[in-house]
């Protein structure tokens, strides 16, 4: 899967601009505030038709220009060729794909698969646990379709249990009701969540020996709110009966699935408590980079956005993560200073415009 062509109007700080990609490494180069960002948003928007910077979707829009933005893409997926259209104003959105209006992110997502690092992710592990369930809702998503309706219908059912304790005098019997729906859902969520870590693990330490060139043992741990397929059921509602007079008291659901957790142990340390910056950094960017390698298919590969990742890094590791970033379909980093190197098609990002550059030889 590769991004051949977009084109953008009134999006940020581009007025209009028509851009052809290559496929393996882009390097959209230029001094801070050029719009680097900016584009490789615009590139993420085509995913999930969501921005990683802001909720306000006018904030993508060039006022000074007109009242609305504009996306157009074309996908190449093997053979064939997917076209995409992202219409952004006051009034919302409105996306299309082959011409024909789309209403459901999914169909969209199905369709393009982006995988991201952005500076700010390097605190992943430092962030709430509610942070990392969204991180990985996302990922085991795009990995399985039936997954975000199993979550769609348990957040229902939550959203029922947590009204229900607000009530003055609750409906117990109705509550044990939800209480049973919740679990069957949650060992279902269970079963995808247990799957894809345990993927994930056979990956992870490759992946960060080649772009830290260190030994270190590194293993993502889940802390799954009941870990016994077999007989899972049983001890969810025993805990859902120890945990009822809090529920009552808190007036919400306390315990649960939608409470889960990880963190990644780096020789066998947990490297929330004991990883240093580069070390986190390292982590997440693996982390990151995993689900590239659990989808066989080149044509359904994921395209890679990362935002600023080489500012931190010392040269050897810059060297090791573009010769492994150049193995992939599709990588677009942003940088503030160009890389003359083989297999690196550099943009130059000044002016509120783009110049693609010859590529180095």
């Amino acid at each position: 899967m590769i991004i051949e062509k977009i084109k953008l109007t009134n999006f940020r700080n581009y007025k209009k601009i028509d851009l052809t990609f290559n496929k393996g490494l882009n390097l959209f180069y230029g001094s801070n505030g050029s719009g680097k960002t900016n584009l490789a948003e615009a590139i993420y928007f085509l995913s999930l038709t969501k921005s990683f910077r802001t909720n306000n979707e006018l904030n993508l829009i060039n006022l000074e220009e007109n009242d609305f933005a504009l996306i157009n893409a074309y996908i190449e997926k093997g053979k064939n060729y997917k076209k995409i259209d992202v219409f952004i104003s006051k009034n919302g959105k409105k996306i299309s794909l082959d011409n024909k209006n789309i209403t459901r992110i999914s169909e969209l997502s199905n369709e393009v698969n982006i995988l991201y690092f952005l500076p700010r992710d390097v605190n992943l592990f430092k962030e709430s646990p509610k942070v990392r369930r969204n991180f990985f809702n996302i990922a085991i998503s795009k990995q399985f379709k039936e997954y975000l309706k199993l979550l769609n219908s348990y957040e229902k059912i939550l959203k029922n249990r947590n009204e229900l304790l607000k009530e003055e005098n609750v409906d117990l019997k109705l509550l044990d009701v939800y209480t049973d729906q919740l679990i069957s859902y949650s060992k279902n969520i269970y079963k995808y969540r247990k799957d894809y870590f345990l993927k994930l693990n056979v990956f992870l330490p490759d992946i960060y020996k080649k772009i830290s060139m260190k030994q270190s043992l590194i293993h993502l741990v889940y802390l799954p709110f009941v870990n016994d397929l077999e007989n899972y059921n049983s001890i969810a509602k025993e805990k859902y009966k120890e945990a009822l007079e809090n529920d009552l008291k808190n007036k919400r659901t306390t315990i649960g699935i939608h409470l889960e957790d990880f963190y990644i142990l780096l020789d066998k340390k947990n490297i929330t408590l004991c990883g240093s910056q580069g070390e986190n950094r390292m982590a997440v960017l693996s982390l990151k980079l995993v689900p590239y390698f659990l989808i066989n298919e080149k044509e359904n590969k994921p395209i890679i956005i990362l935002d600023d990742v080489l500012s931190e890094l010392d040269e050897i590791n810059k060297t090791n993560l573009l010769n492994f970033l150049k193995t992939f379909e599709q990588v677009f980093i942003t940088s503030t200073y160009k890389i003359d190197q083989k297999d690196i098609t550099n943009y130059l990002i000044k002016n509120n415009s783009v110049l693609k550059e010859e590529t180095y030889d």
